[in-house]
Formats: C-alpha cells, sequence, structure tokens
C-alpha cells in the first residue's frame, strides 16, 4: 500500500557536469562583467556566506552567474519561473506539454519552463487558472516541489519543527519529507514555512537533491553470476534491476526498489540475506524460480503474465506484504523466521488465475474475481473474500487450516482441510467441510456439507455438529483460561464461568519487550470481565511485545492459576481533511481486516481529534476504514498496519455532500498511475461550452461559479473531485486522463488503476457508478459518461471507453445574441482619458475611437470611484445609471483616476468590464484644445486662441479658465 511502497525516483541517473546557466531574462541570473578589482571583491564577500562554497560550485561549473554587476545576490528571492528554469535544467528535464495559464504567454522566456513543469507535474497553477511565474517561492512550497519531483515519502516530521503547527495539510508531509531526507532543515526548531526561499537555499537544497540522485543509480544485473560481499553487508543506496536468470544476490541492503524483470524468463533468482526497504517487483522466474533466503522484503509485486512463477521464503526470512497482480506459487520451506505475512490478491488478477500456497500466512485479501485459490499445506490466520470478489473457489488441502475465514461474497470453498470460524456475510456459498464456528450476517445462508445452513436476521453463531473432523478451535469455549490482549484492552476468558469479579480480585502485571511496565488508568467491567488501560504509545514501543498477565489476589477464590496473552504493539495514524485540506474532527472511521473490505466484521473503531488526526492500534495487516460523518459521503482510507514500521500517514480526504441542486463527480483509483486527472466538458449559459480540468479549475458565467475541480490530487487514490454548482441544460461530457502517461516503464495504465467514478447527489447517494475496464491496454484516456440535463431530470448516457484521444465533448456554438453581446463589451475601452470637448454636465465616451454601442445594448454604471486620493467630486453616476457624467474640471495640480465597472446587458445575457478613467487638470485640456484649434490655421480663431494663452500664462483663476476654454469650444463649434 502507498505507506509501504517507495516511489520511483525518476531522475536517479544524473550527471552534475552540466550546464544550469540560465538566460538573462532570469533576472538575478543574468551574466557578469566586472573588473578583477571588484570581482575579488565579490569573491571575498561570498566565501564569507553560509552557502559561499557551494554558489561558488555552482557558479565556476557554469551552473549560475551574477547579475550585470557580477553579484550573485545569494539572499535574493526566487519566482517561481526561476525555480522551474533551474529544476528543469539541473534535472535535465525536456518533456514538455502545452499550458493555457493566464499569465504565461507562449512568448514569455519562461514559457517552455512552466510547459517542462507541467509536463513532469511537479507544479501546476492554481484555481483561477493562472501560473503566477513572478511570485516569489515560500520555503513550504519549495518543499511540496522537492517532494513531488523526487518522489519523497510524506512524513510527519514536521511535528518536530515549532512553526508549523497551523501549516497546511498540503505542506506539512512534504515538510516532513523533506527533513527527513535532509534536503531542507530548520533553524532554532523552526521551518519558517512561509518566509521566501533564497537563491542560496535553493541552490544549496538543488545542489543536495542532485547529490542524493546520483548516489542513488540504478545497479543493473544482467549477466549470470553471484553478486555482492560473501561477508558482512553491502548497501545499495538506489534500486536494483535483475534482467537476466541464474543471478545470486548475497549480503545486499536495497534501499530502493529490486525489479526481477522480465528477462529472467523461466530462470532462477536466489536473495541470500537480502533486505530490500522499498517494492520487491516480481516479473520474470518459473517454476522453481524465486529463492528468498535469510532475507527480509517489505513489499512485493508479482506480475508474471502467464502466472508461472514460484516464490520461496527459507530460513529466517521474513515477507511482510504481497500483492499479486497475476497468479503465482508462493511457498515457506525449511523456515525459521516470520515468512509470509500478509497477501493480497488485486483485482488485476486476470480470471481463471491459480494461485497456489503452502506455509503459515497472517492474512490473505481477496479483491480479484474467479481465481483458483488452493493452500496445500500450513495455514491462513484470516483468509477474506471481498464484497465485488464473487466467483473465486478455494481448495484446502487435508492438512490445511484456515482459522477464520470472511465470505463477503458468494465462494466455493472445497477441499477436506479445516475451518476454524466462518463468517458468512452474503449468500451463495458452498463449503465442503463444516467450520468449527459459524457466523451469518445479513440475513445470509451458504450450502455447507451438502446442507442449506443460514442463520437468522442479524448476528447469529453457532457451533458445528456432525463429523466435522479436526477444526482446529471448532469449540465455543477456549481449552484453558487464558488473556486476549490488545493495545488498551485484556479480556479475561475461563473455561468455566466467573462471575462477580473486581478490580480489587485481580493482581495485574505487564512488560513491554521484556521489562516491567506500568499500565496507567487500570478499569475493570465486571459484566463483560474487560480490563482496560491508557494505550501505550505506538510511536516509543511500536513493534514491541507486550505481555499481561492476571492472577488472584491473595485469599481470592473466584478463579486459580495465571492467565496470560500478549500482543504486538502495531497499527497506524493519519489525517483526515476536506477538500480545502481543513482537518476534520469528529469523523467515526470503522477498520474492517482486509483491502476492499467494506460489509465484514469491524476491527476497530476510532474518532478524528480536533486536528483530524487517529490512531488505531491493530496487528500487522492491511485495513479499509470506513469514514461517517454527518454532511460528509460516505468514504475510506487503507491502513497498512506492519512489524516493523509504523505508518503515521494513512491519510485521506474526506467528501462532503453536495449542496442542494448541486451534483458532485468523485473520481478514486489505486496507487498506480499516481495522477489520474478529472476533466468536464459541459455548455454555459450563452450556448458554447466550458472545459474544467487542473490547468483551467474554475467555470464562472457572470463572476457566478458553475462548475470547479475542488479538488485536483496527484498522489496515487484520490479522491479528485468535480463539482457542478449550477447546473445548464445540455450535454456534459466526463472523462479521465493518466497525466502520469503509463509511468516509466509503461505498465501503469488505466486499465490496471481500478479506477472508480461516482455521482453525487444532495441526499449523499450516488446515482450512477462506473468501474474501469480491465484487460491490457495502453490508452491514456477513459471516456467514463455523457450525461444529459433538461431541467430537473438527469440522464447518464452510459460510455465506458478506454481511447487514446481526448474526448471533445458535444460541440455547441455561442447564441447569437451573447456573441454580439460579446462584441459589445470589445469596444469597450479599458482605459479611457477625458477629453478638452466633454464639458461639465455632459457625458463621457466609454468607448474606444469610432466605436459607439447598439441603442438597444443596455448599459449600468454598477460602481464608480476614485483610485486616487481626492476630496473633490469629479464624475458621477447619471440619474439612470447608464453614463458618467463629468461633474466639474479638476484645477488640482495632476491628474486624477476614477475606476467604473460597466455592465452590458442583452438578451438575458449580461457582461461587466472595468476602465480606468483619467482626468487631466484643467490646464492641460487648456493646452490640448489650443494645440488643436491651432493646427486648422483658421484666422478666426485667432482671438480665443490667444485667450486660453493668456489664462494659461497669466494664471488665471478657474472661472477665466474656464470661460477661455469654452469660448474655444463654441469658436470651433461654428466653423
Amino acid at each position: 500500500m502507498k505507506q509501504l511502497r517507495r516511489k520511483s525516483n525518476k531522475f536517479l541517473s544524473l550527471v552534475l557536469g552540466l550546464s544550469l546557466l540560465v538566460s538573462s531574462a532570469v533576472g538575478s541570473f543574468a551574466a557578469p562583467a566586472q573588473a578583477s578589482a571588484e570581482s575579488a571583491a565579490k569573491a571575498n564577500s561570498l566565501q564569507q556566506h553560509w552557502a559561499g562554497t557551494v554558489l561558488k560550485e555552482w557558479q565556476d561549473k557554469g551552473y549560475i552567474k551574477g547579475d550585470e554587476q557580477g553579484n550573485l545576490q545569494p539572499d535574493g528571492k526566487v519566482t517561481r519561473a526561476q525555480l522551474a528554469a533551474l529544476i528543469n535544467r539541473s534535472f535535465q528535464l525536456e518533456e514538455s506539454k502545452t499550458v493555457s495559464y493566464s499569465d504565461v504567454k507562449a512568448e514569455a522566456w519562461y514559457y517552455k519552463d512552466v510547459a517542462k513543469a507541467a509536463a513532469k507535474g511537479y507544479m501546476k497553477g492554481y484555481e483561477d487558472g493562472t501560473f503566477k511565474p513572478n511570485a516569489n517561492v515560500s520555503r513550504q512550497e519549495l518543499a511540496v516541489i522537492l517532494t513531488s519531483l523526487l518522489g519523497l515519502k510524506p512524513s510527519d516530521a514536521s511535528n518536530s519543527f515549532k512553526d508549523t503547527a497551523n501549516s497546511p495539510a498540503w505542506s506539512k508531509g512534504a515538510i516532513g519529507a523533506v527533513a527527513n531526507s535532509g534536503l531542507m532543515k530548520g533553524n532554532d526548531g523552526n521551518f519558517n514555512p512561509l518566509a521566501s526561499a533564497t537563491r542560496a537555499e535553493v541552490v544549496s537544497v538543488l545542489d543536495r537533491a542532485l547529490k542524493q540522485s546520483s548516489s542513488q543509480a540504478i545497479v543493473t544485473y544482467n549477466k549470470a553470476g553471484s553478486y555482492g560481499p560473501s561477508t558482512g553487508s553491502e548497501t545499495i543506496n538506489g534500486s536494483v534491476h535483475i534482467t537476466t536468470a541464474d543471478v545470486t544476490l548475497n549480503n545486499l541492503i536495497i534501499e530502493g526498489d529490486l525489479l526481477l524483470g522480465e528477462g529472467i524468463g523461466e530462470g532462477d533468482v536466489t536473495l541470500d540475506n537480502v533486505t530490500v526497504k522499498g517494492s520487491t517487483i516480481v516479473e520474470g522466474g518459473g517454476k522453481n524460480s524465486i529463492h528468498v533466503v535469510d532475507s527480509v522484503l517489505i513489499t512485493v509485486i508479482v506480475n508474471k503474465k502467464d502466472g508461472s512463477v514460484r516464490i520461496v521464503a527459507e530460513g529466517n526470512s521474513v515477507v511482510s506484504q504481497v500483492t499479486l497482480q497475476s497468479g503465482a506459487i508462493l511457498e515457506e520451506a525449511g523456515l525459521s523466521g516470520l515468512g509470509f505475512q500478509d497477501l493480497i490478491l488485486s483485482e488485476q488478477i486476470p480470471t481463471g488465475a491459480e494461485v497456489s500456497l503452502a506455509g503459515k500466512f497472517e492474512t490473505v485479501d481477496v479483491v480479484a474475481t474467479s481465481l483458483n485459490i488452493n493452500l496445500t499445506s500450513g495455514s491462513i490466520g484470516e483468509l477474506a473474500i471481498g464484497d465485488q470478489a464473487a466467483g473465486n473457489n478455494i481448495q484446502i488441502g487435508a492438512s490445511a487450516l484456515i482459522s477464520s475465514l470472511i465470505l463477503n461474497a458468494a465462494t466455493n470453498v472445497g477441499g477436506q482441510g479445516s475451518i476454524g470460524h466462518a463468517t458468512i456475510n452474503a449468500p451463495g456459498s458452498t463449503l465442503a467441510q463444516r467450520p468449527g464456528i459459524i457466523s451469518y450476517n445479513n440475513n445470509s445462508s451458504a450450502n455447507i456439507g451438502g446442507q442449506l445452513s443460514s442463520g437468522s436476521t442479524g448476528n447469529s453463531s453457532g457451533s458445528g455438529s456432525g463429523n466435522s473432523g479436526n477444526n482446529g478451535g471448532g469449540s465455543t469455549q477456549p481449552e484453558r483460561n487464558h488473556l486476549i490482549v490488545t493495545n488498551g484492552k485484556v479480556s479475561l476468558k475461563f473455561i468455566s464461568a466467573v462471575s462477580g469479579l473486581e478490580l480489587a480480585d485481580l493482581n495485574v502485571a505487564a512488560t513491554l519487550a521484556g521489562d516491567a511496565v506500568s499500565l496507567e488508568n487500570v478499569a475493570f467491567d465486571s459484566l463483560a470481565n474487560e480490563l482496560s488501560f491508557d494505550p501505550l504509545s505506538l510511536a516509543e514501543h511500536y513493534g514491541k511485545q507486550l505481555v499481561v498477565e492476571v492472577t488472584p489476589q491473595e485469599g481470592v477464590t473466584k478463579f486459580s492459576g495465571t492467565l496470560s496473552g500478549s500482543v504486538r504493539l502495531e497499527g497506524f495514524a493519519g489525517t483526515i481533511v476536506d477538500v480545502d485540506d481543513q482537518p476534520v474532527a469528529d469523523m467515526t472511521i470503522k477498520f474492517r481486516r482486509g483491502l476492499a473490505n467494506t460489509n465484514g466484521a469491524v476491527a476497530a473503531t476510532v474518532v478524528t481529534d480536533q486536528n483530524g488526526r487517529y490512531l488505531v492500534n491493530l496487528p500487522a495487516g492491511v485495513y479499509t476504514g470506513e469514514l461517517n460523518k454527518a454532511g460528509f459521503i460516505k468514504g475510506y482510507v487503507v491502513g497498512v498496519s506492519v512489524t516493523d514500521t509504523f505508518n503515521q500517514n494513512e491519510d485521506a480526504t474526506a467528501i462532503k455532500v453536495p449542496e442542494s441542486g448541486e451534483l458532485r463527480i468523485v473520481l478514486t483509483w489505486g496507487e498506480k498511475p499516481l495522477d489520474e486527472d478529472s476533466h468536464l466538458i459541459g455548455p454555459t449559459p450563452a450556448g458554447d461550452n466550458f472545459h474544467t480540468w487542473y490547468a483551467d479549475k474554475v467555470h464562472r458565467f457572470n463572476g457566478e461559479v458553475y462548475a470547479d475541480l475542488d479538488h485536483d490530487d496527484v498522489d496515487s487514490y484520490g479522491p479528485e473531485t468535480t463539482t457542478i454548482r449550477k447546473r445548464v441544460d445540455g450535454i456534459y461530457t466526463f472523462y479521465v486522463h493518466n497525466y502520469s502517461r503509463n509511468g516509466f516503464d509503461g505498465k501503469e495504465t488505466l486499465r490496471k488503476s481500478t479506477a472508480k467514478v461516482e455521482v453525487y447527489d444532495a441526499t449523499g447517494n450516488p446515482l450512477a457508478t462506473y468501474h474501469i475496464p480491465t484487460g491490457e491496454g495502453t490508452e491514456l484516456y477513459w471516456h467514463v459518461f455523457d450525461m444529459k440535463i433538461e431541467g430537473a431530470n438527469i440522464e447518464f448516457i452510459d460510455k465506458n471507453l478506454l481511447v487514446d484521444t481526448a474526448p471533445s465533448g458535444s460541440v455547441s456554438e455561442p447564441s447569437a445574441e451573447y456573441a454580439l453581446l460579446q462584441q459589445e463589451q470589445n469596444k469597450l475601452a479599458s482605459v479611457t482619458t477625458v477629453t478638452y470637448n466633454t464639458q461639465p454636465g455632459e457625458a463621457l465616451s466609454l468607448t474606444y475611437p469610432g466605436e459607439s454601442l447598439l441603442d438597444d445594448t443596455e448599459v449600468k454604471i454598477r460602481s464608480l470611484f476614485p483610485s486616487s486620493v481626492t476630496d473633490d467630486v469629479y464624475l458621477a453616476k447619471s440619474p439612470d445609471l447608464s453614463k458618467v457624467i463629468l461633474s466639474q474640471y479638476n484645477n488640482t495640480g495632476g491628474p486624477v483616476f476614477y475606476s467604473a465597472e460597466v455592465e452590458l446587458s442583452r438578451g438575458g445575457f449580461t457582461v461587466t468590464s472595468w476602465i480606468n478613467i483619467e482626468l487631466p487638470t484643467l490646464d492641460v485640456l487648456l493646452i490640448e484644445a489650443k494645440a488643436n484649434a491651432a493646427a486648422l490655421g483658421r484666422p478666426e480663431l485667432a482671438g480665443e486662441i490667444q485667450a486660453v494663452e493668456d489664462a494659461l500664462v497669466n494664471g488665471a483663476d478657474i472661472t477665466a479658465k474656464i470661460a477661455a476654454l469654452q469660448s474655444l469650444l463654441a469658436a470651433l463649434a461654428n466653423l
């Protein structure tokens, strides 16, 4: 699952000897031209700077250069455009895509760098459709960009800083990631998340990233042989690829991933004393193939196309989690370690595939359908069939045992082996052998041993009867007095009923990893015979064994002897936020054992705190948490509890129920591909189309939001939500784009993403649900549905097609009336100046010269106010609000500026524009009028021109100036 699998670092093989020379358009990185004495002085100053060494290194290599004075300005700020340019050059990124940000023009120096950043996905735009290329980058934004760029694992290490408690949820995990990786550090316990990143900081961080990446190069073994030291151990910081058969790895610690590639064919690979901290991906190998000896594999993903691969765990090996995407054979042989623990049979396994198991498995979660699963020997602690996983066939060998079998879908269970406890949650199953205990839920039934068996409404339980064979725990009573221990609760189990116990009767002792520990706030429920205590901190004691013993106090005769039990302290934690990245408090989460298990028995229930945080104590395994809170759509979070790692970022986004009249489209998917994007095309009130997607998230009409991509998820699973706020009659088209473009190896396809789309209205119930088609194929687009809206009626037109080109939606033409209104709007000047021939009481022209609005276009001055300081009123609205009127001339020492919001209306449509109005001084108007009159060369104007000249030269009062101007205007009018 997501916290167990490290993301692939796409930038592992980097050459540091490259030029980061940023063009002169990047401002502070322009080329210097300084005299040697000045250069020496600057070099001395640079040496004294804390980042002087790395800045000098980059300067000497030509990565950066100074400004025109040769100054590197290490404490200067870095803009988003500059950061994109530096990253693209340093990481040698060339792939680009067309971008349509409103503030990134094709001719801008940074357009290509923004396009490359968009293609790689490490920087995106804002909800208003802008990129803000000239905005300074804050330290928390830098952390987010680096985390996305390098595929770092989010972490809660941000909690170690004193000033990040109120940081937004979108940055906290990234701050922890860069802190854990050593890329960014704090100062005096503070991270300073809002401070602008300086050039020195950016260069230093990128330098660290380059060096880390170059040290994490992929090591490829493409020739048969034995690799690794014969004694001791060797650490490989990056990933390892094995592309041929007959390879043995010895005594290695692999920090990245291990790929057993298709080139292995049907050959063998042996891992001897190997630890893989990333994912082990098995794509090759035959029926006698992959040997795991004294090794530790955190997570294994098996995807051998013909399903013939065999994986054997031997010696002291531990394989924490295996996810099958194809058939496979998993066996334990000569095992002294924990061996295989948790197994997931994913829905990507082809129908009819064979899965053979031999060994002791903690959990097996079946999500796939119609598989043939054969437990030839050994045991499974808990096997859970998902509620969508119908048609599976399970064979249990004569010596094999399934301690707990949970059937959430119809399943055929055959063979001579034993079942301890079967929980039947759905009808239609067949069991050849009668389990020791059977529980029925939801009025379910099953054919057991050739006879129909069912339970009553609700939960029922009964012990088996007849010839059940070796049932491995089929008795309803324990075989001995013992304790069932969890972190926070101890249940006392007696062979014979014991009642009337009190806390004073009990002597409770506990050890943690062999050391005595005091349990705090111990209480006792005499009716349930249960002790409770404050759970021990998982952060402090994760993986330790808690042993509890209960004996009677001296003189107590209600029971005798020692009751003991133990539990390994395991679990996970996370944060639940809404689409605005605000924590969701008081959300109830019901966790069920197994992936995609939404109907089975609840293993634990927790409630989020005021910060949206939860913590659950659960044994190792995969769990599905059901999110419930009034006003929210029921959702899910996947949590993974593992034996050696405390996962503290099993996070999820909770989706609110839409408001009345709204429709919300919710996209969810699996771990890969990392980024799937939602696209909605629909009609506007004007008759044309809108298109919401990550680069243009909000569609507004007349200032109102009609549709928006209100949550864009870029890091696996989703949810990603698109909301129609105001419905418009017409055809809507919704499709999904694989933004990750099938991954670096071409295998992270949409078909394998397990994507699902649901459409909700204000009831909180899905109106429609779509599951992505599976199989082989590399299509980049999933055309999910079209939707026809007519008034209150909604009709879904199912598509559910994988295609190679983006759907275009229904083509609509703007209405003639709206098109005409847009033409009218284009006539309005963005800036206009009051001219000398406009007199007080007259209306200003608001259009471009030579343009005029149509008579039947309605005009309304919505607002008018001075945008410069003035105590006088020079412009005013006309009584009918249709015009801007000149109230008086400006006789001050400088121009006065106004802003006007103008609304135009036609045929029920309305548009608004802002116009900036400049009112020159009266002297300027006189000068312009005199110049234009003199240019005419008419002798009859000489007197009026001289009068204007006299008013200007002699400093006449305003009355004389106005009289001179109006006299000249009258003379001009009489020509």
